[in-house]
């Protein structure tokens, strides 16, 4: 039991140390020689920047396609798929809405037209969709039968440690950026994850923080 208690808790670990190594060893390094390319700028080379999007979203996909081969009939409510209840639907149209509402209005002042409409895409699927699956779905599903601070605090503090190549703009980590992240940002973006996750758990369903996630991320087009 303990032994099989132990490999639960690893696991999760394992499945975001792959996905970090995939962002240290093909996207940092890209960044580090100014061949990653800006989400911002989308519209300059929209074929590259789909397929580089296409890269980060290759790892959580394959999970889906596993978890979905794996549990089979059981997929849809082991993930937490579902939409049910009448309180969750409607702060999933509210959140749906404000979504659109945003990209309307980016659509009318931004000149850009086309990195805003990617935007919605990569924000939505590749990085919202994307991480809460990861973190929130797939890593929790092993941490199920284990208390809350197990269950919360494993997947979300991962989660946080996924971000030290943003939180440095993806330039050089030197020491006081990683002694600024540690002591700041990886401590409210664990924060975060765990209220991402209580939300799922409360709600039932895994759409709720996608689409809250989705929101808080797309909101940067109002910089672009």
């Amino acid at each position: 039991m303990k032994s099989k208690n132990l490999w639960k808790t690893i696991l999760p670990i394992g499945i975001c140390a792959v996905d970090f190594m995939i962002m240290a060893f093909f996207f940092y390094p890209k960044a580090q020689s100014g061949e990653l390319l800006s989400v911002r700028h989308a519209s300059k080379n929209l074929c590259g920047v789909f397929m580089q999007s296409m890269t980060v979203f290759l790892y959580p996909a394959a999970l889906l396609i596993l978890f979905a081969a794996f549990l089979r009939k059981d997929f849809i409510q082991q993930m937490y798929m579902t939409l049910e209840g009448k309180w969750q639907r409607i702060t999933a149209g509210i959140l749906l809405l404000t979504i659109l509402g945003l990209t309307v209005w980016c659509l009318i002042v931004k000149e850009d037209k086309i990195s805003v409409l990617f935007s919605l895409l990569y924000y939505s699927v590749f990085i919202a969709f994307a991480e809460e699956f990861l973190c929130r779905d797939v890593c929790t599903w092993f941490l199920q039968d284990f208390s809350w601070p197990v269950r919360y605090l494993i997947p979300n503090i991962c989660f946080a440690l996924l971000h030290i190549f943003s939180a440095a703009n993806w330039g050089e980590i030197t020491g006081d950026i990683l002694l600024h992240f540690i002591t700041s940002q990886a401590l409210s973006l664990t924060v975060a994850g765990c209220l991402f996750q209580l939300l799922k758990e409360k709600s039932g369903t895994i759409w709720l923080p996608v689409l809250l996630h989705a929101l808080m991320d797309f909101s940067i087009v109002l910089t672009y």
